[in-house]
């Protein structure tokens, strides 16, 4: 099986990527919603604002989640689950397909350069050290969004080092509504009597696996 259909289907299973949707949506509200172009705000203003708003609504969503570790690399905020560290990376709407990781920042560039078995690359050495860890693929989740008309684009995907002008990802995929429901979602028995209304919210856990992170 593909490394894209392996890391998606065990993220997806998980409600991992149900999770960073949900940061992503929350995010974008809360930044839109309390920061105002007629105060003087601007779009370097807002993109500093929703970077810092998502890591802030990825740790909430997280934070009762002991499959789910808080994994920085290099000083850039960072989130993993099994061998998946997620790694954010502001994006120009509409343009994920054009990012050049050769131009981001020393950490960017490292993680654009892991090896990728399906598809090696040639790439000279420049340098960089990543301070990765053994085993760990690092994923970059790419958010964007606009305010009027409020639009929001997130992706998940495996960069790729493209200093020769060539794509910027291994693979990638959009995390919107196509992901489907909500596995967090446990639907929950109902005892009898069935008349009592009076029931306390759909508990959201991420499904799943035993093992550590």
């Amino acid at each position: 099986m593909a490394e894209d259909r392996d890391a998606w289907d065990e993220l997806l299973a998980a409600g991992f990527l149900h999770a960073l949707r949900e940061a992503h949506r929350e995010a974008t509200l809360a930044v839109f919603g309390g920061l105002s172009r007629a105060a003087g705000f601007t779009e370097r203003t807002y993109g500093v604002g929703a970077f810092d708003a998502l890591a802030s609504q990825i740790d909430r969503v997280f934070e009762a989640e002991p499959q789910v570790v808080r994994d920085d690399l290099n000083g850039s905020p960072g989130w993993r689950y099994g061998p998946y560290r997620v790694l954010l990376k502001r994006h120009e709407f509409g343009n994920v397909r054009g990012i050049r990781w050769d131009r981001d920042s020393p950490t960017k560039q490292a993680v654009a350069r892991q090896t990728y078995v399906e598809d090696p690359q040639l790439v000279l050495p420049l340098g960089i050290e990543a301070r990765d860890t053994p085993g760990v693929v690092t994923l970059v989740l790419a958010h964007s969004a606009t305010e009027a008309p409020l639009e929001m684009e997130l992706f998940l995907g495996r960069p790729r080092w493209n200093a020769d002008g060539g794509t910027a990802w291994h693979w990638v995929k959009p995390l919107d509504d196509t992901i489907g429901p909500d596995p967090r979602r446990k639907l929950v028995e109902r005892t009898m009597p069935l008349w009592d209304d009076r029931e306390e919210d759909v508990p959201m856990r991420l499904r799943g696996e035993t093992k550590t992170a």
